[in-house]
């Protein structure tokens, strides 16, 4: 069993048909035995992500919907989720300073080191983002990104 913090550009795999989308489902279905962990910004960020391919008319309005109700049901019953408050926020602002991180991405990363904390044990932080990848390894965590699993 491996615990994984997952951004949002990971996430945003199990619903929609990427490259690195077979890798994460491999992984993130519950079967398949893992924790999986995201920032509570991260819902938000997911239906900005869908909402903008419905926008560019590279999702339908029912797959839309059909992605938007499955990933809240996934929130409710399968993602462990980290809350924001004001201290999380200013581990976000300290991470800004220290690597060429954009303020939700700082906020993920914080979130991740939130968690970390809690659990007392290693997790693999997975993203899409290079810049936030290398801010991880930085902090210490192992990474993956799923752009490598095509």
């Amino acid at each position: 069993m491996t615990t994984f913090f997952i951004d949002t550009s990971a996430v945003a795999k199990r619903y929609l048909l990427e490259a690195g989308s077979t890798w994460v489902r491999s992984w993130i279905e519950p079967g398949a035995g893992h924790v999986i962990v995201i920032a509570d910004l991260t819902p938000v960020e997911m239906f900005s992500v869908l909402a903008r391919k419905r926008r560019e008319n590279t999702l339908s309005a029912s797959d839309l919907t059909i992605a938007q109700t499955d990933f809240l049901g996934h929130v409710e019953r399968e993602y462990l989720s980290v809350s924001l408050d004001a201290p999380l926020l200013t581990q976000a602002r300290i991470l800004v300073n220290l690597y060429p991180l954009r303020a939700l991405d700082a906020t993920q990363l914080a979130a991740a080191l939130r968690f970390t904390t809690m659990l007392g044990e290693p997790i693999t932080f997975v993203s899409a983002d290079n810049n936030l990848l290398a801010a991880a390894a930085a902090e210490g965590f192992a990474t993956d990104n799923p752009l490598l699993h095509p």
